[in-house]
């Protein structure tokens, strides 16, 4: 399985030359976070009339949403009905990974015919609910199953927008050039996932952010009013009401934008990570807790780690190293660290920063 998984992220970064899709890669989202920010600083000129944005674009529960129709064609590598607006007829061959020819049977039978989901909320009440579209998110086959599937629709409106910058992680697109360019490229991608795939944009994740610091948050918001007025087609997108700011946005997970911006992010969620580790004291076994510190609390920090420039988060790192560090040393003494001698815990804090990476990812 590891062989495929490489062969289809190597297809899913390299079947369209200005569309990549980082699902299936490893940390993908770090990927997807770097390269937009790469695209960003490589635009340090543009025309203040047309500014440099990034347009991003989510899709309504796209996992258990999207038809499967489409997710056979792909697979089998031949259309079945016609894509693209016509484009695409039948029998028309398609783009795939031909490693995933090997799990065709899998897929069939598992998304081959209607079935009924059981589903247990956090009430304890079950659900049964009809299956005939999407797949299970969470389950590792159903990411690389769900970006296969719609690469071609996106890539093939990318190709046709050479100018804009296209990355893509899940059902998380991103879209970097000028304004008018880029909502040309959203309002065009919007109607082919519907008629193509049956998916729909999700609202409140439609956003627009301005790169350029010259733009105020009213004006922004004018001239993305304007850009959608000038042109007729992108009515669809005025409905949608798009969220604008001209101080970051969140890629991937990661905060992309101007220093204050980033540090209030970085603040926020390194409180949010101090609150919530106060929380694992209930744990009384003294591995689950370490395990549970390590790869919940602390894995969250070290990927803002390793996407944020260390001036704007060494000081929140800290705080939060150091409340993980005391949590650890509590915990698996039973508060008698409070005893130790200063040398004692200073070997303590090193054996315990430096298996978690907290050290250096603060450094």
């Amino acid at each position: 399985m590891a062989e495929s998984s490489l062969a289809v992220a190597d297809y899913l970064l390299g079947q369209y030359g200005n569309f990549q899709q980082s699902a299936g890669q490893k940390d993908g989202a770090t990927r997807c976070a770097q390269i937009v920010q790469l695209l960003l600083a490589n635009h340090v000129d543009h025309d203040v009339s047309d500014p440099l944005v990034v347009v991003q674009l989510d899709t309504s529960n796209a996992f258990c949403s999207v038809s499967r129709q489409p997710q056979f064609d792909v697979l089998s590598g031949k259309s079945s009905r016609p894509y693209d607006d016509g484009r695409v007829q039948v029998s028309d061959e398609l783009p795939r990974p031909r490693t995933l020819d090997k799990y065709w049977g899998y897929f069939l039978s598992m998304q081959g015919n209607a079935s009924t989901m059981r589903f247990s909320d956090n009430q304890g009440f079950t659900h049964h609910l009809a299956c005939s579209k999407g797949g299970q998110q969470g389950d590792g086959l159903e990411t690389i199953r769900f970006a296969v599937t719609v690469h071609p629709s996106i890539g093939r409106v990318c190709e046709r927008h050479l100018g804009c910058k296209v990355m893509g992680i899940c059902d998380d697109i991103f879209i970097i050039v000028c304004l008018s360019k880029a909502l040309s490229c959203a309002a065009e991608m919007k109607k082919i996932l519907k008629a193509d795939l049956d998916m729909d944009l999700n609202v409140p994740n439609f956003n627009v952010f301005f790169s350029g610091t010259s733009f105020s948050l009213d004006t922004a918001r004018s001239a993305l009013e304007l850009a959608v007025r000038a042109d007729p087609s992108l009515a669809d997108l005025a409905a949608m009401g798009a969220g604008v700011s001209t101080d970051g946005m969140r890629v991937a997970g990661a905060p992309v934008g101007v220093d204050a911006w980033v540090e209030t992010f970085v603040a926020k969620k390194a409180q949010s990570v101090i609150t919530d580790v106060a929380k694992l004291d209930v744990v009384s076994d003294g591995l689950i807790h370490s395990q549970l510190l390590n790869f919940c609390q602390n894995a969250c920090m070290a990927f803002l780690g390793r996407n944020t420039p260390t001036p704007l988060l060494s000081e929140f790192m800290a705080q939060e190293d150091a409340t993980i560090v005391e949590t650890v040393c509590r915990h698996g003494s039973g508060s008698g660290h409070v005893d130790w001698t200063p040398h004692l815990r200073k070997f303590a804090n090193t054996k315990i920063q430096v298996p978690r990476g907290v050290w250096d990812n603060a450094q």
